[in-house]
């Protein structure tokens, strides 16, 4: 695991240059009150490469009665973004406001470093000028994300009318979250 006093490092480098293995996540942990269930990343890869699953993704599946393909769609899916654009908007006060937000929700181990791990998973996807759920989860800079599925429930929620208004564009969202029985 990257420790805490050399992560501002990682996640500067991370910024600026391509991901790479080493700053990369090795696991997502979902977390919904005390139960938690760890996939590792390259299985949520594979699928989305090949749509064969893992049996530990496959139970994640199956017990949220999704279909597969919606899955395997969703993290695919390339969200067009000016990287330079998003790059200012990341490093705003604004930026930093949402990030804290999604933090609570999408975070490493320590949740102080939530927002420079989520900018730094952010801005490195986006260098190609398109970003995709997949691509976040391979660059999220440290070895291990949490994804509290409480907090999740809490924010899609209040988020609803908005994601109504959106359409489209946040079915991706959606999608995956329901795959992952939230």
């Amino acid at each position: 695991m990257v420790q805490t006093a050399s992560l501002a490092t990682v996640i500067t480098l991370a910024t600026f240059l391509p991901s790479t293995a080493a700053y990369a996540a090795k696991d997502i942990v979902l977390t919904y009150g005390f139960l938690r269930h760890s996939i590792p990343v390259s299985e949520i890869t594979r699928f989305a490469e090949t749509g064969k699953q893992s049996p530990s993704l496959g139970l994640l599946v199956s017990l949220s009665q999704q279909d597969p393909a919606l899955l395997r769609e969703a993290l695919n899916r390339t969200v067009p973004v000016n990287y330079l654009v998003l790059q200012g908007a990341l490093n705003s006060s604004h930026g930093d406001s949402v990030l804290a937000e999604a933090g609570q929700v999408v975070h490493p181990d320590s949740r102080e470093e939530s927002v420079p791990a989520l900018r730094a998973a952010i801005a490195t996807s986006a260098q190609d000028n398109r970003v995709s759920l997949l691509e976040f989860f391979e660059n999220y800079p440290t070895d291990t994300m949490y994804v509290d599925g409480e907090k999740l429930m809490e924010a899609v929620q209040r988020a609803r009318p908005m994601i109504e208004a959106a359409g489209d564009g946040i079915e991706t969202v959606e999608d995956v979250l329901g795959a992952l029985g939230f």
